[in-house]
């Protein structure tokens, strides 16, 4: 039998982003000049989660911590096997009461 997930491995924990979260309209520095600098700088927002979603794995971000430096949140992504969304929301709900965050809101200027 193959590793991954459903082969002993019941869960993944992938990051939801390759770096600090970008700030409000990040995706558009340098679109004046070049129109596909939307693409390029979106591309960093979806590299860890898109496999997921073409797949259709149940996966969820569960926003477990806040970058210091902007007080934005930041996420960590959990993938379970096909079929296991059970497994899934438990842990994802297991996350969420360790570390709440429904009352963190990053600085508004």
């Amino acid at each position: 039998m193959g590793v991954g997930l459903g082969a002993g491995i019941p869960l993944l924990y992938p990051p939801t982003w390759g770096g600090p979260p970008p700030l409000v309209g990040a995706w558009r520095a340098g679109t004046d000049a070049d129109p596909l600098m939307a693409l390029r700088n979106s591309y960093p927002m979806g590299v860890f989660t898109s496999v997921f979603n073409v797949t259709g794995q149940p996966a969820i971000s569960v926003p477990v911590h806040h970058d210091d430096a902007t007080g934005l949140p930041v996420g960590v992504q959990i993938v379970a096997a096909p079929w296991r969304e059970d497994l899934l929301l438990q842990v994802s709900r297991t996350l969420e009461l360790a570390h709440p965050w429904t009352d963190r809101r990053p600085p508004v200027s």
